[in-house]
């Protein structure tokens, strides 16, 4: 099992759902509600998903988080 799959699967056990709002997103991840929002306005960081016909309502799907968070680790050795 890849580290993805682990947190994937991590994410999923601990919200019990696929997709993640911005607040839920914001506390995994570390990063502020407002940057969040930011990087959604200038296309860059974690791709998202809006809905339609809801308002508009942004979440982020749990298995992009988890690449997210794997790919942007900083290794020192």
């Amino acid at each position: 099992m890849t580290d993805q799959e682990i947190m994937t699967k991590l994410l999923f056990e601990k919200f019990g759902k696929l997709v993640l709002d911005t607040d839920e997103t914001a506390s995994i991840t570390g990063i502020k509600k407002k940057t969040l929002e930011t990087d959604r306005t200038n296309a860059v960081g974690i791709p998202f998903i809006k809905r339609k016909g809801q308002r508009g309502q942004v979440t982020y799907s749990i298995t992009t988080i988890a690449k997210h968070l794997i790919n942007n680790q900083i290794k020192t050795i």
